[in-house]
């Protein structure tokens, strides 16, 4: 077994000083920044389950940061959006059915407007995507889809339907994206 150096050990008082000294030092340091006692607050906040893997999520975040930053060429930037509870409805969710009406027919609208500019295009990709639902699936999409179009009918003026306005709207309309080429 090797001996350690015979090194004159520093006196009791002296040790206990420079750890204090050092311990003082960092606490004036953290305790000092505002960002980190926002941290420790939400922290304290958190169930004692979820610190675990939030810790792990922050932990690897910054590995992703520095990793890129290392990487060059490649820019992060923080999403202010990002969450990092999933949300989970319960097994009976009651929701409102008004607001969940609005949420149906905003998403209809968004979805309308992401595939008018890909003009014919789309219909192969909602093909592919209806080949893999079951028949009573698009037979409820089928019976929806002609109850909302009977809606629209509704609310149109007097003498016009939706497909006349559909129509009319498809005529005008220009392609964004370019012509396939022909064979």
């Amino acid at each position: 077994m090797a001996r350690r150096p015979d090194r004159p050990e520093p006196p009791p008082l002296e040790t206990l000083r420079a750890l204090l000294d050092s311990a003082i030092g960092l606490l004036d340091e953290v305790g000092g920044d505002q960002l980190f006692a926002r941290l420790r607050a939400v922290f304290a906040k958190l169930p004692p389950a979820d610190r675990e893997p939030i810790v792990a999520i922050l932990e690897r975040e910054a590995y992703v940061r520095a990793a890129g930053e290392a990487a060059g060429g490649l820019s992060l930037r923080p999403n202010p959006n990002a969450r990092l509870y999933m949300r989970i409805l319960a097994d009976d969710p009651r929701p409102n059915p008004d607001r969940a009406l609005q949420q149906t027919l905003r998403a209809i609208q968004l979805t309308v407007n992401a595939v008018t500019p890909m003009d014919s295009e789309w219909k192969t990709f909602a093909r592919e995507a209806l080949g893999q639902t079951t028949p009573e699936e698009r037979a409820r999409l089928a019976l929806f889809a002609r109850e909302l179009v009977a809606l629209v009918d509704e609310c149109m003026p007097p003498g016009q339907a939706a497909n006349g306005a559909a129509a009319e709207l498809g005529r005008g309309r220009k392609r964004l994206d370019p012509p396939r080429r022909s064979r």
